[in-house]
């Protein structure tokens, strides 16, 4: 029998993985023979890397996984949680049945769980629903939590159901808990959503700099072709910053842990130091950069009567700015110095001299990743346009082996949450409900009257939380997600406001 080198991979991986799916193979032969076993393509959605997989099917079931030798992201690898694809989807906790709070045969919120048909769970739904709609202010009274693991196409389709359908704009994804910074970053600096760089930028890159992400754990693929460019190349250098140490700090040269929140004062300390040092790419700076200034005292989003949200002068315009001139920049930054930003820190000097000289020297190509210590930070907009900024002081960007990029948790928390829009504020393809036009031309697409498509936003994932326990939302439809379980509470504002 002779194979071909994918062939050969390919064979001997279906014992590896038939035998995680509790199947006993006889190896080689067995593969090759005229089994059952049928073999896909598929990509594995259990995060946003976005690896290539063969799945394997048996008898109508899905009996293994393995990595796609021809995927260009994962080159036939797959992690841990990919090679146990399989097992999770039968796994024994799985639900496969509808359940109902139930007492005495009839639904009860103090019932117990009782399993019943599709077709009466449906109907229950759009009982309730209906009943919400028909109120005056039925449009505010329903309300629906996506996710980042919707498809495309469900994404899609809840959107339509919502805006077009019921001309209410309470939709919104959990990736507003984990990207919305992420995106506001975005468009502030560039006018446009999604990173610029690509993965193919790691095996260009002379340095790797962790900005809160756990890449080892959280995007192990990823971080086995970076740990392969480290381990080949002598001059490669990782930096890995957190405010705890973590697996990444294992392949790290220079590890930095930093008190939560100085990370703003470590970016302004590195876009003063490249000043200082006269690294600014003066042609790049002076032919493709402007200069903005936001405004402070935004809040933080909490209830209009918490006593952090009393004299906020800008909650209702956290997104003004003024231009600038390079020159203001320059002594805005002035003041943090490599002192300042250990004493605010807690980061030896020497720790952030070696860190701002990556950035700064010209001849090292570098590569910022970051995910949930930017995005779930309390200043999460700010912390994005700050990293963006020390690209752009020095050239390093959309170029092979640089770039600022922003990795995504969730398999389509760009296409289904940001680019089909399931956001209280969002249409499809980047438009938003505010924008006449916007609203027009999806009306004309969708077939429409006009004026249907509800202008004002509905209500983001959090207020969901608070108009639950307020009683405002009296219709709520959770899908692929679980907030009663991961949203924080320190304000009782998550599970308690399902009760």
């Amino acid at each position: 029998m002779s194979l071909s080198r994918r062939d050969f991979i390919k064979a001997n991986a279906v014992a590896a993985t038939a035998a995680a799916a509790g199947m006993a193979l006889p190896a080689m032969a067995e593969a090759q023979s005229k089994s059952s076993i049928r073999w896909d393509k598929g990509v594995c959605r259990f995060c946003g890397t976005g690896c290539g997989v063969l799945v394997g099917t048996q008898d109508g079931r899905v009996v293994a996984t393995q990595g796609d030798p021809d995927a260009p992201v994962n080159r036939g690898l797959n992690c841990i949680k990919g090679y146990f694809l399989s097992k999770i989807m039968y796994g024994e906790d799985r639900l496969t049945r509808p359940l109902l709070r139930m007492k005495n045969g009839k639904f009860d919120k103090n019932g117990e769980f009782t399993p019943i048909s599709w077709d009466q769970a449906f109907d229950i739904m759009a009982e309730k629903f209906k009943e919400q709609l028909k109120k005056p202010d039925g449009l505010t009274r329903i309300g629906m939590f996506g996710s980042g693991q919707w498809t495309i196409w469900e994404g899609y389709a809840a959107v339509k159901l919502f805006k077009a359908g019921f001309r209410s704009n309470n939709l919104d994804p959990n990736a507003r808990h984990c990207m919305a910074s992420a995106v506001t970053g975005f468009m502030r600096t560039f006018g446009m959503d999604e990173p610029m760089g690509c993965y193919d930028d790691i095996e260009q890159a002379d340095a790797f700099v962790l900005w809160g992400s756990n890449m080892a754990e959280m995007h192990p693929i990823l971080w086995s072709r970076i740990t392969d460019r480290r381990l080949t190349t002598d001059t490669v250098k990782v930096a890995v910053m957190s405010t705890f140490e973590h697996r990444s700090f294992e392949l790290a040269d220079l590890p930095i842990v930093f008190s939560p929140q100085s990370d703003l004062a470590i970016l302004n300390y590195i876009c003063n130091y490249i000043i200082q040092k006269g690294a600014v790419n003066k042609e790049f700076v002076e032919k493709a950069v402007t200069f903005r200034k936001g405004v402070t005292d935004i809040g933080y989003g909490l209830r209009p009567v918490h006593a952090l949200e009393k004299d906020q002068a800008n909650t209702a315009t956290p997104d003004k700015s003024d231009p600038i001139g390079f020159d203001e920049f320059k002594a805005f930054v002035a003041e943090y110095t490599v002192e300042k930003a250990s004493k605010i820190s807690g980061v030896p000097v020497d720790k952030l001299e070696a860190l701002a000289k990556l950035y700064a020297d010209p001849k090292v190509k570098v590569v910022s990743y970051w995910t949930m210590g930017f995005n779930q930070h309390t200043r999460g907009t700010w912390v994005n346009n700050m990293i963006y900024n020390v690209h752009l002081l020095v050239g390093k960007i959309s170029l092979p082996g640089c770039g600022p990029f922003s990795l995504t948790g969730q398999p389509s928390a760009c296409g289904t949450a940001r680019e089909v829009g399931t956001f209280a504020h969002r249409l499809p393809a980047d438009m938003v409900v505010t924008n006449e036009k916007h609203r027009a031309l999806s009306e004309e697409l969708w077939q429409l009257p006009a004026g249907t498509i509800n202008p004002k936003p509905g209500y983001h994932a959090v207020l969901q939380h608070r108009m639950l326990k307020d009683g405002k939302l009296n219709a709520y439809w959770v899908m692929c997600n679980n907030n009663m379980q991961t949203a924080p509470n320190m304000n009782e504002e998550g599970y308690p406001g399902y009760r």
